[in-house]
């Protein structure tokens, strides 16, 4: 009589592995950075901005956060400053000395300046105004960022739109020389209202990137030698970053306080905020609408 051979039991098979065929059709994870989709790309959770932790803040992550936050500030602010502000104030303030009638050179500008003369002491003071006001935009920025709404090219019409109305209405003016004996006026007035906008797109491009983690400027000594040389190749920042590290000092430890988080996170709050930008923009283009028809 044969003996019958029992089927296996699920206790056995339940620690067998499973079939090839099960493990190969089960499709492998997405690597960060991986394409998922024709079109569509995962995005390394290392390289995506995050808020600051509400908590307790050791001496050693003040001093981390704050030299981080003035490093960004420095390399990206005087940067932009200098090659928006300064070296495109030079090249428009040449553009108008061309396009305007010989009477005007020589007569000394609102600025101090002597139209038609190149000078390297004024270029160089051109340079470190630009790099002072380069510094105090990217502040600026840096302050509003978190409440500008939509994808980054609105992001980037937006600031630019702002700083051209607002700095333009500042610098475009009915007195003076600048806007009355410098030929053709609108080309004057585009200038100086188009540099501003320049400025605020660019300075948002090149804090966003230089916050990176991981970005060129933040590697090895450059991390710690641009902000320096930024600094000493223009002294009047010196006075402003030193300013601002004294407010970060205080704001830092602020922002990780956990009802600070809350009031910051409330719609409310970023409401307000953004109502009172929205009514500085358009007081700044009423007064620069203003000021051009006094021309």
């Amino acid at each position: 009589m044969s003996a019958v051979i029992p089927p296996p039991s699920s206790s056995s098979s339940a620690g067998a592995p499973p079939p090839a065929s099960s493990a190969a059709s089960s499709p492998p994870a997405p690597s960060p950075g991986r394409r998922t989709s024709p079109g569509r790309r995962t995005t390394p959770s290392s390289v995506l901005p995050t808020a600051p932790t509400p908590g307790p803040l050791t001496v050693g992550g003040l001093a981390r956060e704050v030299g981080e936050d003035l490093r960004v500030l420095v390399v990206a602010g005087v940067s932009v400053g200098v090659v928006v502000a300064g070296i495109g104030s030079r090249l428009a303030m040449f553009a108008l000395r061309l396009s305007s009638p010989d009477d005007v050179r020589g007569v000394t500008s609102d600025d101090g300046f002597t139209i038609g003369r190149f000078t390297l002491g004024g270029t160089y003071s051109l340079l470190v105004i630009g790099a002072a006001v380069g510094l105090i935009g990217a502040v600026a920025y840096r302050w509003v960022a978190p409440r500008l709404i939509g994808p980054w090219w609105l992001r980037r019409l937006t600031t630019g739109l702002a700083a051209a109305v607002v700095v333009g209405s500042m610098l475009v003016h009915a007195d003076g020389v600048d806007f009355t004996l410098l030929q053709p006026t609108w080309f004057a007035v585009a200038l100086f209202v188009v540099l501003p906008g320049m400025f605020g797109v660019l300075v948002g491009v090149a804090v966003d990137r230089l916050a990176r983690p991981g970005s060129w400027a933040g590697r090895g000594r450059r991390r710690w030698l641009l902000p320096i040389v930024a600094l000493l190749c223009f002294p009047l920042t010196l006075p402003i970053a030193a300013v601002t590290a004294v407010v970060l000092c205080v704001w830092v430890p602020l922002r990780h306080e956990p009802a600070v988080a809350r009031v910051r996170a409330s719609r409310p709050f970023g409401l307000a905020l953004r109502v009172a930008w929205l009514a500085v923009a358009v007081a700044g283009l009423a007064a620069l609408i203003g000021d051009v028809q006094a021309l």
